[in-house]
């Protein structure tokens, strides 16, 4: 079981690694030339960006989440953490233990946003969602297709990466370091 977790986490890092790579435009060119959108009250299943990992609240409704277990090969390269459990993976700031990352596992068709979009959902529905202030960023190659809103004045994105126009993946996060 653990090995079919590694390899779930493997795959959904590897694709957020290969969102940002193989474009003529850069995935935080076309971040900061979009209008922004108000993601202040936004959050996966009520998990929002600024939460502590260790708040009462959260703990009793996620429960306890394991730590990556590459956490230590990735120490020194930056100053975050991954831990997951079988719904999502977060990364949170070592020093301050600050959510600054939700992404929803990949056999997680239940949790949404706060919008109610989940996984499977037709992309189209996002943009009724939350509106036409959105970036696209391609990578052909790769496949990897998104759409993504960002919150300039608070510094967020939530972003869905879909194929066939459906959503494959959604993820919440601090928009620029």
């Amino acid at each position: 079981m653990l090995l079919k977790r590694i390899c779930k986490l493997f795959c959904f890092t590897l694709i957020i690694l290969l969102m940002t790579a193989c474009s003529s435009e850069s995935r935080e060119e076309a971040m900061r030339a979009i209008e922004s959108t108000n993601l202040s009250n936004e959050s996966i299943d009520d998990i929002k960006v600024g939460m502590s990992i260790n708040d009462k609240s959260f703990i009793t409704k996620h429960g306890y989440f394991e730590p990556y277990p590459n956490n230590e090969h990735y120490a020194t390269q930056r100053n975050y953490d991954q831990y997951w459990n079988k719904d999502y993976i977060v990364s949170v700031d070592r020093q301050t233990q600050e959510i600054l990352q939700v992404g929803v596992l990949e056999e997680n068709n239940t949790s949404s946003t706060a919008m109610e979009i989940k996984r499977g959902f037709p992309i189209d529905k996002v943009i009724t969602a939350y509106g036409e202030n959105y970036f696209t960023y391609e990578d052909k190659e790769q496949t990897i297709y998104i759409i993504g809103y960002v919150d300039h004045q608070n510094n967020l994105e939530l972003s869905f990466v879909h194929f066939d126009d459906k959503v494959t993946g959604i993820n919440i996060g601090y928009a620029f370091d």
